[in-house]
């Protein structure tokens, strides 16, 4: 070493060395920082700037403090136009109350989140907006301003309020649509109630010459047949809907089928046809609305009925399925299914070239498919090809219950089955009133007759009656009236009326009415429902 080397100039020692290498790793990480800080701020800048939304902060007194492309885009406002000012200007005048309440929200440290409202353009447009609000804590967590993202929503709420208008419209029109076919049905209905009384009537007198009896079948058979078709389209528009009611019991399918074809053995005799039934199904009770499942299976036979020659040959079988389920099979030697409508079969409306001469609306297999499902059973159709016979298989879950004893019933004779028993028949129409009085009486009833809600009231208050018929639809009120003033004098009662939707039938289940039968009567329903009545007090 120099001997006149300056002292200063001395290499520093290790402590030293250590120190500076602390200090510039120090230096050097907060640049990093700064250049990531920095980098990070471009980014979140680049991304704000880019959004579709409007993003915008504000003070806690709600003066915009920032103000991207976005908010520009949306509102129509330039940031050096806006950015200073208060919130306020986008907001309409009569939705300035919104904008404390939001402040005070945030001062809590509380979110607006999705908030839909209203806002103001610099062209005075109003748009709908979806905004989202939240507070902007410094270091220390204090809230010292807000941030605030608002996205138009105008034509989402657009779209939003037509399928709203377009939704109200078609309800109403549903509710006129309902109106007018529970008219429609009403007035069918009404006209056809007497003639298939007096038909029904007819066809039980012992001495009456056999054409006669024949022609009056015939005629009876038809005007079934129209108001089947009334309820057909009653029962799709239900259906399609979802508003078709079901009442569950249990039901013996095997005393449904007879049922059913008790009612179309007139026309079966009339065509000639051979009908077996082979009811081998062990399990055959089932849970279901009896009025339905009858319906369903009539759909069926009808069908088969339908299609099949003079002469031909029908088939009704059941048999036990797996699962606990009974398998109802019926089947035809008629006009067989085309293959390529097999498919379509249980379309509504759907008919052939083939099939639409036999006449209908093509819906009874629609329909009978639709019950069929309601009943958490299966109903398929089955053919070998055109002229090679039919065969449609309906399945359902069965019931470990025996059905209800129904003895009582056989032990009257049907032609005097309700002997002695007392009834007040109310009916406006004068030809059904008549019709439905000598029914009645051919059952053996006593029967007194009213016109009005008034006359059946009076004559219900001064004599004892066992029994309440009357129709709902009345000059001067309401048959619902007549059996709530009489429910006191514990009479029972059926409803008649033209209307059949099932808002309907409630309305007369309210009433107290235990049994609503739709016009044209059947004298078949009629006959089991009196008698029903008349063997269980």
């Amino acid at each position: 070493m120099s001997s006149g080397g300056n002292p200063s100039e001395l290499p520093p020692t290790l402590e030293e060395l250590r120190a500076l290498v602390i200090q510039l790793s120090s230096k050097n990480a907060q640049l990093e920082r700064l250049v990531k800080d920095s980098t990070l701020d471009s980014r979140m800048t680049a991304i704000i700037e880019s959004s579709d939304d409007a993003i915008v902060s504000k003070t806690l007194e709600g003066i915009i403090l920032t103000w991207n492309r976005g908010a520009e885009r949306i509102f129509g406002w330039r940031a050096d136009e806006v950015i200073g000012k208060a919130i306020n200007i986008l907001i309409p005048p009569d939705r300035q109350e919104e904008e404390p309440a939001i402040l005070s929200r945030l001062q809590r440290g509380e979110w607006v989140d999705h908030f839909e409202t209203v806002r103001m353009r610099k062209d005075g447009r109003l748009i709908d907006v979806s905004v989202t609000i939240s507070p902007v804590r410094d270091m220390h967590g204090r809230i010292v301003a807000a941030s605030k993202i608002a996205r138009d929503i105008t034509t989402q709420k657009h779209i939003q309020r037509e399928l709203q208008q377009a939704k109200e419209a078609a309800e109403i029109a549903n509710q006129a649509k309902d109106q007018f076919l529970s008219i429609l049905s009403h007035e069918l209905r009404t006209p056809l109630t007497p003639v298939l009384a007096e038909m029904s009537f007819l066809e039980q007198v012992p001495d009456l010459p056999e054409p006669l009896r024949a022609n009056i079948s015939m005629i009876r058979r038809n005007v079934e047949m129209e108001a089947r078709l009334v309820d057909d389209l009653l029962d799709l528009a239900r259906i399609s809907r979802g508003k078709l009611q079901l009442r569950f019991e249990v039901v013996d399918v095997h005393e449904s089928l007879r049922a059913v074809v008790a009612m179309m053995q007139t026309g079966i005799d009339a065509s000639g046809l051979e009908l077996t039934l082979a009811l081998r199904a062990r399990e055959h009770h089932v849970w279901a609305d009896a009025g339905r499942l009858q319906q369903l299976l009539l759909n069926l036979l009808s069908n088969a009925l339908k299609f099949t020659a003079h002469g031909g040959a029908v088939a009704i079988r059941t048999a036990d399925d797996s699962d606990g389920r009974v398998r109802i099979e019926i089947s035809d030697n008629g006009i067989g299914i085309d293959p390529d409508l097999l498919d379509r079969l249980f379309n509504a409306f759907e008919q052939s070239d083939r099939t639409r001469k036999f006449g209908g609306l093509g819906l009874g297999l629609s329909i009978a498919r639709s019950l069929a499902l309601l009943h958490h059973g299966t109903l398929v159709g089955s053919s070998p090809g055109r002229d090679r016979d039919a065969t449609f298989t309906l399945d359902l879950p069965t019931m470990q219950q025996a059905p209800r004893d129904t003895a009582a019933l056989a032990l009257h004779p049907t032609h005097k089955i309700a002997a002695g028993f007392r009834v007040l028949l109310v009916e406006d129409h004068n030809d059904t009133r008549a019709a439905m009085c000598r029914l009645l009486q051919a059952l053996g009833c006593q029967v007194v007759v009213a016109s009005s809600v008034k006359e059946a009231m009076n004559i219900g208050d001064q004599q004892d009656f066992d029994l309440l018929i009357s129709d709902i639809g009345l000059p001067d009120g309401s048959g619902t009236d007549v059996m709530r003033h009489l429910r006191a004098r514990k009479i029972r009662g059926i409803a008649l009326s033209g209307f059949g939707q099932d808002e309907d039938v409630q309305r007369s289940r309210d009433a107290g009415f235990e049994t609503h039968i739709t016009k044209p009567v059947n004298f078949q329903t009629l006959r089991e429902t009196v008698s029903r009545f008349a063997v269980d007090p």
